[in-house]
């Protein structure tokens, strides 16, 4: 079910999505490094799928992806919220907030951002902006 959520935050499209990134093993290690988190997160697990079931009569992950769709927008827009779903909500938003950032810190989403950290250069480049007023206070490099 993470990993279903996770690409569904993220998907693969012409470039690659949460899957690829491994964002799944990613909110796992998370969660499992956290005490104070997986309670929450196996009750969100689990809310999920009750929710689910009492709305379709299905578990989630037998859903259609647009059921799936359905089921989540009110958990993760604010302007489809609907009262007594609170607790789902508050569980999408740590999903997501840990699907953006094991997206963003692995490789494939250094690449999308284009992360100048994955470049190799024979010497350091110069600062692209020298001449911003803010950079006044430091020293010239030496050669």
């Amino acid at each position: 079910m993470v990993e279903r959520l996770a690409e569904m935050i993220i998907p693969s499209d012409e470039t690659p999505g949460a899957k690829e990134a491994g964002v799944a093993e990613f909110i796992d290690f998370m969660v499992a490094s956290d005490p104070e988190v997986q309670y929450p997160f196996r009750i969100g697990l689990t809310w999920l799928n009750a929710h689910s079931e009492r709305s379709t009569g299905k578990k989630f992950l037998e859903l259609s992806s647009e059921q799936q769709t359905s089921l989540l927008e009110p958990l993760g827009l604010k302007n489809k919220a609907r009262p007594g779903e609170e607790d789902g909500r508050k569980f999408f938003a740590l999903v997501r907030e840990y699907t953006v950032t094991g997206f963003y810190t692995s490789e494939i989403g250094f690449r999308e951002l284009d992360n100048p950290a994955l470049k190799f250069y024979a010497e350091s480049p110069e600062c692209p902006h020298k001449n911003d007023r803010e950079h006044k206070h430091l020293s010239t490099a030496k050669s």
